[in-house]
């Protein structure tokens, strides 16, 4: 019961005081289900890609580490496996019940764009990684919790080209 109330209170303050480039939302029907996506960073590989990963939280959070998953394909991370951070599954010993969604995913974020190794990580060229980005939109319509959670969402809205009208002006008839 104490996760729960912790997490209802994560989400309310993460609707309350959003991350930069970040949303991440709780499964409708399970809260200790969330998903997540952020926008590639200008001028890195990874630009105006749109990830999505999980978190899945065990039922005794915040008292036991998550496990963390990437879902688009992104060059950086294997997708739909684990990956081994300090604050996951991988690691119980280094855990902080004073970790929170926001906070882990300030960490996973902060890897991301490390070339450092780690299980779940994958070696990839800048090229592969840039064409990635500019798939992800069309690989995560794909994604029925994409779908649901995140349509219509302002950092694929930010990442579209903008389309710029011009008005002319009509001649006067003489």
């Amino acid at each position: 019961m104490a996760g729960i109330k912790r997490l209802q209170k994560e989400y309310r303050d993460l609707m309350k005081e959003p991350m930069d480039n970040c949303i991440a939302k709780p499964l409708e029907d399970n809260l200790f289900e969330w998903r997540f996506i952020f926008k590639g960073e200008k001028e890195t590989p990874y630009e105006n890609g749109i990830y999505m990963g999980k978190i899945s939280l065990p039922k005794e959070y915040p008292w036991k580490p998550p496990k963390i998953q990437m879902i688009t394909p992104n060059g950086r991370f294997r997708t739909n496996g684990t990956l081994c951070l300090s604050f996951t599954h991988y690691h119980p010993e280094s855990w902080n019940p004073a970790l929170c969604v926001r906070t882990m995913l300030i960490g996973l974020i902060s890897f991301f764009y490390d070339n450092d190794n780690t299980t779940g990580a994958l070696r990839s060229t800048i090229n592969e990684k840039q064409m990635l980005a500019k798939k992800t939109n069309e690989y995560n319509k794909t994604v029925g919790d994409y779908n649901l959670l995140f349509e219509d969402n302002i950092l694929e809205l930010n990442s579209l080209p903008k389309t710029v009208i011009i008005k002319r002006k009509k001649k006067k008839q003489v």
